[in-house]
């Protein structure tokens, strides 16, 4: 059997480069591709988890908070609040449709702040925001500039299988079936 010496799981991932305006996954042989937004994406903001996340030269650290309640940094390290949320859809992402995305970057806790203020009504509810990326737009925040990836919330469907969480209870019942609720082929968009 061959040596292994790295850093364990890696998941399937997303990022969100500001700096040259690109959206990137990694791929099956380990490198990092850039991939365009041609399709939605849902998006389980609900589930986000908060936490700290240090970021060097090869190398990412994760600290989540409890109950998303920040505390302390962990060291002396140059620790950031940050994000991670999994991101879904077989026509972006193909064999590994489930995504991570985190970042501690001001562009994209922007835009993940914005996309849960605007899911947060339906949380709750079994349903997921179904997400369309337009574009960026350049912000100055602060002394530094950056860009927030725009968006728009096309509907909400309910939660994937491939999305859930453990320890949720399954979604209940409705007296009335949503407008949101997709038939199978329809899932398939996403």
């Amino acid at each position: 059997m061959p040596l292994e010496i790295g850093g364990g799981e890696v998941r399937p991932f997303i990022r969100y480069k500001a700096s040259i305006n690109s959206w990137e996954m990694s791929s099956a042989d380990g490198g990092v591709v850039e991939f365009e937004w041609n399709a939605p994406a849902v998006f389980d903001v609900e589930h986000i988890q908060l936490g700290w996340l240090h970021l060097a030269e090869g190398a990412r650290e994760w600290q989540p908070w409890p109950n998303n309640k920040q505390t302390p940094k962990p060291d002396e390290k140059e620790w950031k609040p940050g994000f991670v949320v999994q991101v879904y859809s077989k026509a972006l992402f193909g064999s590994d449709p489930v995504r991570e995305y985190s970042s501690s970057a001001t562009g994209n806790v922007e835009f993940i702040k914005k996309l849960y203020n605007q899911a947060e009504a339906e949380f709750g509810k079994g349903v997921v925001p179904v997400v369309k990326i337009t574009g960026a737009k350049a912000e100055r925040i602060g002394k530094g500039n950056t860009r927030i990836p725009l968006f728009t919330i096309e509907k909400f469907a309910p939660r994937p299988a491939e999305l859930a969480v453990e320890g949720a209870a399954p979604a209940q019942a409705q007296s009335a079936p949503p407008k949101a609720a997709a038939a199978p082929a329809e899932a398939d968009e996403f």
